[in-house]
């Protein structure tokens, strides 16, 4: 049976209250994915670097819109399978796609720094996307925000670099972000290596 429609009518949002509710409701999302799981037990740390590879790919997060599979038997070595069933446009400002946590030991070191951030990744399959997104990210300060980088069928590595110049130190949710297929269409490509290197002065 329908509700009246004076009830309906309570469930409406007001004009003015429709951009920050969608603001809110993305803000959470992230932070939802962010908190999904803390991985990276298994990643690699150095004073100035943090590599994940092998076994520790298993330990990547997929956040709304995203998925990703550990194939220790993948082709040229273990890789993480990524897909992307929601397009960026959609759902990129509400996710932080598939994400390499960073450990807090790791975390702690670069403020005031200058980072870059390596994904290498290779397309597989038929019609594959041309370019993906990668991003570092740090929950409740700035990032790199998302930055475009070509792919191939090949294994290639894709950078960006960024100044953490405005992160006061401590302890925060860091993690690097793949969106896999920018127009999510679930084509899936392949990723062997992230790293985050803290640059030489």
């Amino acid at each position: 049976m329908a509700a009246p429609p004076h009830i309906l009518n309570r469930l409406y949002l007001p004009d003015w209250a429709f951009f920050p509710v969608a603001a809110a409701l993305a803000a959470g999302l992230i932070i939802l994915a962010f908190n999904m799981r803390f991985g990276g037990g298994s990643a690699m740390v150095s004073d100035t670097a943090f590599l994940v590879q092998g076994e520790a790919l298993a330990d990547l997060t997929a956040g709304p819109g995203t998925s990703v599979r550990f194939d220790p038997n993948a082709p040229d070595g273990p890789a993480a399978r990524l897909r992307a069933s929601a397009s960026f446009e959609l759902a990129g400002n509400m996710s932080a796609g598939v994400a390499a946590f960073a450990p807090n030991e790791f975390e702690t070191r670069i403020s005031g720094e200058r980072i870059r951030v390596v994904v290498e990744a290779r397309t597989t399959g038929a019609n594959p996307p041309s370019h993906i997104k990668i991003g570092y990210f740090i929950v409740g300060h700035s990032g790199t925000g998302w930055q475009e980088v070509p792919i191939g069928p090949e294994y290639t590595s894709v950078s960006v670099e960024w100044d953490a110049t405005d992160i006061p130190a401590g302890q925060y949710r860091e993690a690097i972000g793949i969106w896999p297929d920018i127009e999510g269409q679930n084509r899936e490509i392949l990723v062997r290596r992230m790293r985050v290197d803290i640059l030489p002065h």
